[in-house]
């Protein structure tokens, strides 16, 4: 018999889109992809496609093109690299206290 697993409600609606982003995983390096594609949004995240290796825990920023002048931080809470296309797919969760701080 399969064990029970508990749902956990999302805290955000996502909305699916295809909306071209530029992604920094290291500034100091220029570790950057500027064909990034933020799949689906929300206010606490995003599912994006990169070209770069992305790992948990790893400390990007998300730079949405034309709407705001600085990347927005998050961490990288899940990704995946496609075998056949070689596109990193990787989830990542906004960083609460930078958002509030803009919004402010």
């Amino acid at each position: 018999m399969p064990a029970k697993t508990e749902i956990i409600p999302r805290r955000w609606e996502r909305q699916k889109t295809e909306s071209p982003i530029r992604l920094v995983l290291d500034p100091s390096h220029f570790k950057a992809d500027n064909s990034a594609v933020a799949l689906d949004v929300s206010l606490s995240g995003a599912c994006v496609r990169t070209n770069l290796t992305l790992a948990p825990g790893d400390w990007v920023g998300v730079i949405p093109k034309g709407y705001f002048p600085q990347a927005i931080p998050g961490r990288v809470v899940w990704a995946r690299e496609d075998e056949y296309s070689h596109w990193t797919f990787a989830g990542i969760e906004f960083i609460e206290d930078q958002l509030n701080k803009k919004a402010a």
